[in-house]
């Protein structure tokens, strides 16, 4: 477990704390590809935001899911991240949906940031003052023309696998419907073939994309898109 820096922790109980700013670092070298660094915002001065002397590019990128639990399943938190120029549907198709790539989030106070990122200077500019945590990408579980979401795990979870540890269809999910994985719980939508009925005894999972689409379910889709790249 990481050791929080006692300023970090100071910032956190004051009445007034400055503004926190995510940064995040996705490595996809064990995968074959490269480092990228972003920020969903910039600086005071209308520039990448730098930490650490790392400049870290604005890009529209959001984490959800990353609240402790000390009961049942770990965490699965999500990461999205902007399709633009279709810019991550080609690395999701040379790269494995990106499965096995690394994820780092890091957790900065404003006040602490490098000083070349005010206008004025920062004399409280501490970089050692982050949050740390890493995680493995799992899955890419949707991918579409205007954003992609990927699911994470904690990295002894993945044991340093590359490929998670069960069968990989890509467009087939492999979770029960109305299970915990599945994660749908509301009335009835349609058949094994996505025909549209109100009737809860009809009401079954055609296992497609289009099944969870219907439902509003495609973060929870247990298939692997894209993973049909891997054979041609």
């Amino acid at each position: 477990m990481q050791d929080i820096r006692q300023e970090t922790l100071n910032e956190c109980t004051r009445a007034e704390q400055s503004a926190r700013v995510e940064l995040w670092e996705i490595d996809l070298t064990e995968v074959g590809g490269e480092r990228y660094f972003f920020c969903n915002e910039q600086n005071e001065k209308g520039e990448p935001v730098t930490w650490q002397g790392r400049q870290y590019q604005a890009y529209p990128i959001q984490g959800a899911g990353f609240e402790l639990n000390g009961r049942g399943c770990a965490a699965r938190p999500t990461l999205t991240v902007s399709n633009l120029h279709g810019m991550v549907t080609g690395m999701a198709e040379d790269l494995q949906s990106l499965v096995g790539g690394t994820v780092v989030r890091r957790k900065v106070y404003a006040r602490f940031l490098d000083a070349v990122n005010f206008v004025n200077g920062n004399s409280d500019a501490d970089p050692e003052q982050e949050v740390i945590s890493r995680w493995r990408i799992e899955q890419c579980s949707e991918l579409s023309a205007v954003s992609a979401s990927f699911v994470l795990a904690t990295p002894t979870e993945t044991d340093g696998a590359v490929f998670p540890g069960r069968i990989m269809l890509a467009n087939t999910c492999m979770w029960t419907y109305r299970s915990d994985e599945c994660g749908y719980t509301g009335r009835a939508v349609a058949d094994e073939f996505d025909k549209p009925t109100t009737d809860i005894r009809k009401d079954k999972c055609s296992k497609c994309m289009r099944g969870c689409e219907l439902r509003n379910n495609t973060g929870n889709f247990g298939g692997f898109l894209s993973i049909n790249k891997l054979s041609q």
